[in-house]
């Protein structure tokens, strides 16, 4: 006797991707980002201190500073020192999932069409975890910016007012907790503004949905922004740090190369979407194109702007694929080997990009100075990227990864990224002046890349000697003098 059996719907392998999607990008690709530690020491200097105003942690005094992820500062902290990383971890998956999840919403809002918004979200998400899932602020931003898109296509599609409520109280979370993005959101915002008015050009054509409760929303959005510790500063201070300088010094300011894998992944990634584009030929709503336009120069310009272009490409390609009546397609063959083909390279993907972040040569190096340390508040010589864990462990260093924290037009003193960027690439810095001027107490050096290190080793000097050594770095102590 045959027993009958249900024809299972294809979508359930799909769906089951797309859940297990941001659970393998977090186990397989784990690690505590290098900016994780300031970050958190930050955290714990406001739950004991209060909000600083001044630059914490280093051994220059008085340099102006503004916290705009004071939010995250404090909830990493908290995190971290009840649950470890453990906790991060878990934090960051449940994060990953709701980014999963709303991003599958607003694709679903705008198509009806259960396969092919489970398809781009799966793509978007593998590759939005390659590279920007880590423990850094802007993964709050990515989720909020999701979830107003999905509040906002809800509105236009069913025309209630209701779905627009939220958002202000989503751009208050912003600017506590990544405030340096309000204002961007905002612009990538606008074009829903700018399609609610209803207006022809040559070709060019608004939808011109109802405007007036958006434009409140919008109003209201920017006003409740300013609701922050350090008010209209939190929205501003860091838009004065994108000189050339900067783009020419940190990686993620700048603009995506072929040379490296993530500007490989990021270019790669908007061919696939204008492809996709290209072969459909179908028109788009004005506000898709604006955003397209206006988040591919973002990507194009910054590297840190990707996951931006990520989102505002991707879920338009579902309108593409649009039903009037939403559609749950039954399994076929086809289907099954689309879903088999798709759970194969995604894996293939994760495991390939697998790596661990962790500080534990760095924590060798603490633990020794921790013992052997005998200076009260010791000044301590790191370069740009062991700044940061140093001072988590309580250490007073010279510099760290917040590189706008270290420009003048921010600390209102002196170009100490300038300094450090000619110490380490030019000429116009002796290092035997630099350690005069500053009369460190120790000396961190980077094995690998710190150019104090060769010319220490090359050229040395008598009032410094070696205490510790391991295969990827060097501790220094001043000499005593007796």
């Amino acid at each position: 006797m045959k027993i009958k059996t249900k024809n299972i719907n294809n979508t359930i392998y799909l769906k089951a991707l797309l859940f297990l999607v941001p659970i393998m990008s977090v186990l397989l690709n784990f690690g505590l980002d290098n900016d994780f530690w300031f970050t958190i020491n930050q955290g714990r200097y406001i739950l004991n201190h209060g909000f600083p105003t001044t630059v914490i942690s280093t051994v220059h005094e008085g340099l102006s500073f503004i916290y705009q992820s004071y939010g995250t500062g404090v909830l990493f902290y908290l995190i971290y020192k009840y649950f470890g990383e453990i906790g991060m971890m878990v934090l960051l998956i449940l994060i990953a999932e709701l980014i999963d999840y709303f991003f599958y919403k607003l694709c679903y809002t705008i198509s009806n069409n259960k396969t092919i918004s489970y398809i781009i979200t799966i793509v978007f998400m593998t590759s939005f975890s390659l590279f920007f899932l880590v423990t850094r602020p802007h993964i709050f931003t990515v989720l909020i910016l999701i979830i107003i898109l999905y509040l906002l296509e809800k509105y236009i599609k069913e025309n209630k007012t209701k779905y627009l409520i939220p958002i202000p109280f989503l751009g208050l979370i912003e600017a506590n907790m990544h405030g340096i993005y309000l204002l961007p959101l905002m612009i990538i915002l606008s074009p829903y503004i700018i399609d609610s008015f209803k207006f022809k050009i040559l070709k060019i054509e608004s939808s011109g949905y109802n405007k007036k409760p958006l434009l409140i929303i919008f109003i209201l959005t920017f006003l409740v922004s300013f609701i922050n510790p350090y008010t209209y500063k939190t929205i501003f201070y860091g838009l004065k740090s994108y000189t050339s300088f900067m783009k020419s010094f940190i990686i993620e300011l700048s603009s995506p190369s072929i040379h490296d894998l993530t500007g490989i992944i990021i270019i790669g990634y908007m061919f696939l979407c204008f492809l996709v584009y290209y072969i459909k030929k179908e028109k788009l709503p004005l506000r898709y194109y604006l955003l397209i336009l206006g988040t591919t120069y973002m990507a194009l310009d910054a590297i840190k702007s990707a996951p931006f272009f990520m989102i505002c490409a991707s879920f338009p390609i579902a309108y593409l694929f649009k039903t009037n009546k939403p559609i749950n397609l039954q399994s076929t063959k086809r289907q099954k080997i689309i879903a088999s083909s798709m759970v194969i390279v995604t894996t293939v993907i994760l495991i390939f990009n697998i790596r661990y972040v962790d500080n534990h040569n760095l924590s060798k190096v603490a633990n020794f100075l921790d013992k052997h340390n005998t200076i009260k508040n010791p000044k301590l010589y790191t370069d740009f990227w062991n700044g940061s864990y140093m001072e988590y462990r309580g250490y007073n260093c010279y510099i760290d990864p917040r590189g706008e924290v270290f420009l003048k037009v921010n600390n209102k003193k002196e170009d100490i990224l300038v300094e450090y960027y000619n110490l380490q690439n030019t000429n116009n810095v002796n290092y035997k002046d630099f350690l005069k001027k500053y009369d460190f107490d120790y000396l961190l050096l980077n094995k690998e890349s710190d150019t104090l290190y060769y010319n220490l080793r090359n050229y040395p000097i008598d009032s410094y000697e070696i205490i510790y050594e391991d295969k990827e770095s060097e501790l220094w102590q001043k000499k005593t003098t007796s």
